[in-house]
């Protein structure tokens, strides 16, 4: 592959900036034609810790700061003043390393609204080919599956005692079973789909970006911050970026596709100049181009649990006792066996707390296990000396609360400061203090009377609104869905087009979470991995 320019810097027909969730997708499928030189930048390591690779104790890594970002948020007014952690992942793989490995798409209508928000061709009908693209479904190929793709999809072979024991209580308080919530209606309880094959977690990294890393077509390099985008005349033409002490360049013969991420892809145009005019003008960068959206629009879901005791011996509270985590761990690692490689997250389900709702309002996850009486829930698995108990979390889909992402400084390495403005909108609050109570409703029906002790969080004298509102407020996580910074759409605030080039800017394009308009109901990763697909078939295409 002749990747050398004539002043020795590398060159190549597509860049791509991050090698996450959409990144491994968009490498592979740019070099799958052997005629396209591809380079993937990285900022991160190869992520090769084969820790990561199970699904059971992943989360926990997340609270470390290695492989990680580790972001801090501004502090959040409505939530006691608190800065709110957002680790990403910072490796080939991105925050797939870490995630919960759940396969959620979201709901159909979120497509169609951002059709209907101007962006043609992201109806669910139109986005539906690239979700099956990259599927490979257990339950074989299908209206709404595809069984031909690399990225494993399917149940878990075990479901816990109480895991159905809580789904039972679902449908004693009147809630339908769904045993599909990426087919035709998302509504309901059931166990989730995940990404893990024969107990490892399966990233875009392992199912896309390994097996083309054989083509002498592509070239991974990691370890490389991308600094600034090298623009000329209203185009893209190349990338700066750190690796190794060294600042180094590489140049597009055709397009550059930024999928760094939320934060990242954001912080990467202000730092090249495109962005909010007078804000570029405070760090003493130069303005490329005026795009006052870059930034904006950041959203999040807002994570509250309701706790409670378990009665029985049957929580995780048993894989996780020192005496018996040892042997877990060698169980999973020699013979990828037992609850370590399965996911904590087992079951969920999508609900509205009211009549006349077009699509539900709300995602729970059940998880059985809690770590303990303090209110600060993040990682469900992460004390082990804590008795048995259990969990459900439960977040708005679609919170309309919107928060922004700024530069620090214009040092490539400063992390961004960003507010994602949690529960600004009244709204946002009140269905986080009805989702509450209706996930107490399901916890107190008879299917759950064998195995539920004292509530533990929010605790049982915590009824009011008030009371309600304080614990959402002193206690509430974050979903680890952060979206929207660099916004599809055609209005003043859109920083790319339905075929998400960035507006004024040639040969540049943004492929990962950061361009949803809006937040989908669920997890964001299958979307973005969508997104990637899409992605590449438009720049294949050339328009």
């Amino acid at each position: 592959m002749d990747v050398s320019s004539k002043n020795n810097n590398l060159r190549f027909d597509f860049i791509v900036i991050g090698g996450g969730s959409a990144g491994c997708v968009l490498a592979n499928r740019l070099s799958e034609d052997p005629r396209n030189t591809v380079l993937l930048l990285e900022a991160g390591g190869a992520g090769r810790d084969p820790l990561y690779d199970l699904p059971f104790i992943a989360g926990k890594l997340f609270e470390l700061k290695r492989n990680n970002w580790a972001f801090q948020s501004e502090p959040q007014q409505n939530l006691n003043g608190r800065r709110m952690y957002f680790p990403r992942g910072k490796m080939l793989g991105g925050s797939f390393i870490f995630n919960g490995a759940q396969y959620i798409r979201g709901n159909a209508s979120d497509f169609d609204h951002w059709r209907q928000l101007g962006n043609a061709g992201w109806s669910y009908e139109d986005v539906l080919p690239y979700f099956k693209k990259s599927e490979q479904y257990e339950g074989g190929p299908g209206r709404y599956h595809g069984a031909d793709g690399a990225l494993p999809v399917g149940k878990p072979p075990v479901i816990s005692e109480l895991t159905r024991a809580y789904l039972e209580a679902c449908g004693q308080a009147g809630y339908r079973s769904n045993a599909d919530f990426n087919g035709a209606l998302q509504e309901g309880f059931g166990i989730y789909d995940f990404n893990i094959r024969h107990g490892r977690r399966v990233t875009t990294a392992k199912a896309f970006l390994r097996p083309a890393m054989r083509r002498s077509n592509l070239r991974v390099e990691t370890g490389a911050l991308a600094a600034r985008l090298v623009l000329e005349r209203g185009e893209a033409t190349g990338v700066e970026f750190m690796q190794g002490g060294r600042t180094r360049h590489a140049y597009a013969n055709r397009e550059i596709v930024l999928a760094a991420g939320s934060f990242n892809s954001p912080k990467l145009l202000m730092l090249s100049g495109i962005g909010d005019a007078s804000r570029l003008a405070e760090h003493g960068i130069g303005v490329q181009l005026a795009l006052p959206g870059v930034g904006k629009n950041l959203q999040d879901h807002v994570n509250i649990s309701v706790a409670y005791e378990a009665t029985k011996p049957l929580s995780f509270a048993r894989t996780l006792r020192w005496h018996t985590l040892t042997a877990e761990m060698a169980k999973a690692i020699l013979l990828k066996k037992g609850q370590i490689t399965r996911s904590p997250l087992e079951a969920g389900g999508f609900f509205s707390t009211g009549p006349g709702a077009a699509a539900p309002e709300c995602q729970a996850v059940f998880i059985p296990y809690y770590p303990g009486k303090g209110l600060k829930v993040r990682v469900p698995w992460a004390d082990p000396m804590e008795g048995h108990s259990f969990v459900v979390h439960v977040w708005p889909n679609r919170p309309e609360s919107r928060g922004f992402l700024s530069l620090r400084s214009p040092d490539p390495a400063a992390p961004p400061v960003f507010d994602p403005c949690f529960l600004t909108s009244e709204s946002d609050l009140r269905l986080t203090r009805d989702a509450l109570r209706i996930t107490r409703k399901i916890l107190q029906q008879e299917a759950l009377s064998p195995y539920r002790g004292e509530e533990l969080a929010p605790g049982a004298d915590i009824r009011s609104d008030d009371e309600l509102d304080t614990y959402i407020k002193t206690s509430a996580g974050i979903g680890h869905h952060t979206c929207g910074t660099a916004k599809m759409g055609q209005d003043p605030m859109a920083v790319v087009d339905a075929r998400l080039r960035v507006h004024g800017i040639d040969r540049l394009r943004i492929a990962d979470a950061s361009i949803m308009p809006t937040m989908v109901s669920g997890n964001t990763n299958a979307a973005t991995i969508m997104i990637a697909e899409k992605a590449a078939a438009m720049m294949l295409s050339r328009p």
